[in-house]
């Protein structure tokens, strides 16, 4: 009878420890789980910021090629040379 208890007490702490360390792992790939998504928050947050960067960057990129054009006359160029072309047909 003590010779059964000790192997069924034998066999319950092997049990016990392959649970214990089951959840040790589970506890472990949660938090691994967790930094990943907190890494994957921060890399988004980037991504935005970046991307909204970027997009003020061209913003103020077309701003001054608008300009560009429009001191240097291409506007009312082509808006002459339409008249003219226009005009040439017309007659």
């Amino acid at each position: 009878m003590k010779l059964k208890y000790d192997m069924l007490m034998t066999d319950k702490d092997c049990v016990t420890a392959t649970v214990n360390n089951l959840v040790a792992k589970v506890r472990s790939r949660d938090l691994q789980i967790r930094q990943m998504e907190d890494h994957l928050q921060q890399l988004s947050k980037e991504h935005m910021q970046l991307t909204k960067n970027l997009e003020d960057e061209l913003k103020l990129k077309i701003k001054d090629l608008e300009k560009e054009v429009d001191k240097s006359g291409y506007k009312e160029r082509q808006t002459f040379l339409k008249h003219k072309r226009q005009a040439f047909i017309a007659l």
